[in-house]
């Protein structure tokens, strides 16, 4: 049996500020999932220090949510554990502004896929939820053989260049980010999809694949070191 699972992974500098009132964020998060923090210390400068990385295992599958919703409409993200946990989180960010406090992705472990979605902007994931989470309900009902193959979904992945001329589909870069502004519907356009042999696009609105690849930061960050050792960046 799957247990449900609320994990917790954060930056801080070896000598830096901890956050504060930590015991009472862990005395309200919901008692029905086990709870783990894990927290890593780095010297490294630039950004991510002290933004969440979560992950929330849960014991249904997407599949069975998605029948809830086609029955009992908006109705069924009332009360779901991530809603709840963003109340949690922005209490504890409220109580330790000072330290910059940020939500950096958020993984959805269900039985029968995983969901992964980026903060684009700030509170962008919390603003999107509920429109993110009917569309899946809408993409799992439509697609139920694709689903058998597909490992993760990330959301949301951009048509946009890079700055290096280097891929057309990604997610919101780390660095050299040459979108300068994003909005709710950057969420509801386009999905990466790995299966178990590729990576594929969908396209939300119009409800169809592509088959086109897409990079995560890791794999557009290989695919730069390459390009850079074969003197092929622009």
């Amino acid at each position: 049996m799957r247990h449900k699972k609320i994990e917790l992974e954060y930056w801080t500098y070896p000598e830096g500020n901890d956050f504060d009132k930590m015991d009472e964020f862990v005395d309200s998060v919901d008692k029905d999932y086990f709870l783990s923090i894990n927290k890593k210390r780095t010297d490294a400068l630039g950004g991510g220090l002290y933004e969440f990385i979560v992950k929330i295992t849960e014991d249904i599958s997407l599949l069975e949510l998605a029948k809830s919703y086609a029955e009992d409409g908006i109705k069924i993200l009332i009360g779901f554990s991530l809603k709840a946990i963003f109340t949690n989180v922005k209490e504890l960010f409220h109580q330790n502004k000072k330290l910059g406090p940020a939500i950096q992705e958020i993984t959805l472990d269900f039985k029968d896929c995983k969901i992964k979605i980026y903060e684009i902007y700030k509170n962008g994931i919390e603003e999107s939820f509920d429109e993110i989470m009917e569309q899946l309900f809408i993409f799992r009902l439509e697609n139920k053989k694709l689903f058998k193959k597909i490992k993760m979904i990330h959301i949301p992945i951009l048509n946009h260049r890079d700055n290096y001329d280097l891929c057309d589909y990604r997610v919101k870069l780390n660095v050299d980010e040459t979108v300068h502004e994003f909005s709710k519907q950057d969420y509801l356009n386009f999905w990466g999809i790995t299966t178990k042999k590729k990576k594929i696009i969908y396209n939300v609105s119009d409800k169809k694949i592509i088959k086109e690849k897409f990079y995560t930061q890791k794999a557009y960050d290989k695919l730069f070191d390459n390009a850079f050792k074969n003197g092929e960046l622009k």
